[in-house]
């Protein structure tokens, strides 16, 4: 996580910021600061950004649902905030010398590895201050405030509202809030190290969090608890590219499923691995996505998603393997089901066999949950008609650019990047995925600009 002070601001003070076209960016995790990089690249003219967080640090983790200390799941290589160079970050780690001992000493072999998102943090935070440098007519703004309300006018734009009755006018604006504003691990008391603690989620982030506990002597035992009772799976030990067959894709959830099966089994048997046929998968994913009726669609949340997300979000081999480890050695134990309450003293846990208590001393909740459109920001969007809920009621309809799909001749301004489209875009809370959408939103806002000046100018001569 990197600081900056609540009261940070820009204001070039030869600009008069009341003409300028104006954005905001609701969050400052990882989609919101990749967001603003994109912007201050993209945009041509000069414009007033205004990015709205309550945290007062800048915890990239929450678009990605990570936290800052985990080894982050995807490879140097792919972390690139510039889509088209793209090994900026390979490049940033070697000229800062921060790697480390993160990579083994391994540099030649530096975009394979995983480092952890403090570093990834450091470096995003380094190129928005580098950007931002060179942009001396934008004015920049970074305010400590919940936004509650969105409302839209024909006359006067986007109004948001914030604080104690305060509000502010915006010509364009981004909803980047992740996984939510408040998405931080849950903890129950923390007591004395070493005993017993419940992990609730089974991800990325909750394997790093049970693995952590251990390896700091904080747990003698992690009970892990799974909804669904799928693990991630491993990254292969080196990088591999998509692999496409070249036979026809299936058009149905069923088919493409029993298509990747047989993919993948064949490639395990040749030993190149399954891991290039998902990657290969994924390239396809989206069309798939578009093409699958409403009740697939629903299938594939019920019965699909679970071990879909297993074999994406992936793990370090390292960590693949100490947890495997761990769970052999009965230092890790795997449940599945789901908690109903959590308590000081353990949770209220509900699984094959019924409710029962699974006592602990500290219980973490590192479940990654939808974006909470009940909220009152979101209850008022999509009551003005500026957005609708997906199909799968995971976030916000969105096209490949993030822009709120109503109908393409009604589109507003209105921007609901990363997370918020996962039930529009199956990977878009992935770090390549989010770089390459954030690039695609500037250009597409900038675009929007050009063509608002010409029929304001067409108006003005007649």
């Amino acid at each position: 996580m990197t600081q900056l002070p609540s009261s940070f601001s820009r204001r070039p003070q030869d600009l008069q910021t009341r003409s300028l076209f104006k954005v905001a960016i609701v969050g400052r995790g990882f989609t919101g600061m990749l967001t603003a990089i994109a912007l201050l690249r993209m945009i041509k003219r000069p414009f007033h950004l205004v990015m709205y967080d309550p945290q007062q640090t800048v915890d990239l983790s929450r678009g990605v649902s990570q936290s800052a200390t985990t080894l982050l799941n995807s490879r140097v290589r792919d972390l690139s905030v510039d889509p088209v160079v793209r090994d900026d970050f390979s490049r940033w780690l070697e000229a800062e010398h921060t790697l480390g001992d993160s990579a083994g000493g391994a540099r030649a072999g530096l975009d394979q590895t995983f480092v952890p998102g403090e570093l990834f943090s450091l470096y995003v935070h380094q190129r928005f201050s580098e950007v931002l440098q060179n942009r001396t007519d934008v004015v920049v703004q970074i305010c400590p405030e919940i936004v509650t309300v969105l409302d839209h006018s024909e006359e006067l734009g986007f109004s948001l509202s914030f604080g104690d009755r305060q509000s502010a006018r915006f010509d364009a604006v981004f909803l980047a809030t992740g996984y939510g504003l408040h998405e931080n691990p849950t903890e129950g008391q923390i007591s004395r190290a070493g005993d017993n603690v419940v992990v609730i989620g089974a991800g990325v982030r909750a394997v790093d969090r049970a693995l952590r506990l251990l390896a700091d002597g904080q747990a003698r035992h992690v009970t892990l608890i799974s909804a669904s009772g799928f693990l991630p799976q491993s990254h292969a030990r080196s990088a591999v590219g998509p692999i496409v067959s070249e036979e026809p894709f299936p058009r149905t959830l069923r088919g493409a499923f029993r298509h990747l099966r047989r993919a993948a089994e064949a490639a395990n048997a040749d030993g190149s691995g399954w891991q290039g046929i998902m990657n290969g998968f994924r390239l396809r994913a989206h069309d798939l996505w578009q093409e699958l009726s409403a009740e697939e669609r629903g299938r594939f949340k019920r019965h699909v998603r679970a071990i879909y997300d297993s074999h994406r979000n992936r793990l370090p081999p390292e960590h693949f393997e100490r947890l495997h480890r761990a769970i052999a050695e009965g230092a890790i134990t795997l449940r599945k089901g789901t908690v109903e309450r959590i308590a000081t003293n353990g949770v209220l846990f509900s699984g094959p066999a019924g409710l029962e208590v699974l006592y602990a001393s500290r219980a973490v909740d590192c479940r990654s949950r939808p974006t909470e459109l009940d909220s009152p920001l979101y209850r008022s969007v999509l009551r003005a008609g500026l957005a609708k809920r997906d199909e799968l009621d995971l976030g916000i309809l969105v096209d490949r650019c993030g822009r709120a799909a109503l109908e393409p001749q009604r589109f507003q301004g209105l921007f609901a990047m990363g997370p918020l489209g996962l039930g529009s875009l199956p990977d878009i809370d992935l770090v390549p995925e989010i770089v390459t959408q954030g690039h695609a939103a500037a250009a597409a806002l900038d675009n929007w600009i050009d063509e608002r000046a010409l029929v304001e100018q067409s108006r003005a001569d007649e």
